[in-house]
């Protein structure tokens, strides 16, 4: 993976996500699934739709995600496709790792990852792991410390 391919620094990138970068892990209901649920994996980084030209340059950098409307005045960098997390976030972000709480989030994001990968989250057993460790991530995470 070339992460030079825009005007981007890869330390400056992996600064801006631990401030303003999200990692989302949705459960919904899918009654067509064994388990009558979905889970989505999500990283966003959102910002004034001002900036909107500074979250093209991610798409650049990262050479994957997309840009949407968040509302009438915010733009979200997202990537959600499950290809694009294991070939081209999780290596950026294993490489340049993360300094604040945020990397905790991101632990449990790329443990529900594998997760998903090995096909638990098909199963009961991986699906209750996987809602147990969602629970607890972003503004719900209890645990404060940085290992």
């Amino acid at each position: 993976m070339i992460w030079n391919s825009s005007n981007l620094n890869p330390n400056w990138v992996t600064g801006f996500i631990d401030g303003e970068g999200c990692f989302h892990v949705a459960i919904s209901k899918n009654k067509t699934l064994r388990l009558g649920y979905q889970v989505q994996l999500q990283f966003a980084i959102t910002q004034h739709i001002k900036d909107i030209k500074l979250m093209s340059e991610f798409v650049t950098f990262f050479n994957c995600g997309y840009i949407a409307s968040d509302g009438p005045l915010k733009v979200q960098f997202r990537i959600r496709d499950i290809n694009q997390i294991k070939e081209n976030l999780i290596p950026f972000l294993d490489e340049n790792p993360l300094l604040t709480l945020k990397k905790l989030d991101y632990a449990d994001f790329k443990e529900i990852f594998s997760l998903m990968i090995d096909g638990k989250h098909l199963q009961d057993e991986g699906f209750l792991k996987i809602k147990e460790i969602q629970k607890n991530m972003n503004r719900r995470r209890r645990t404060y410390e940085l290992e």
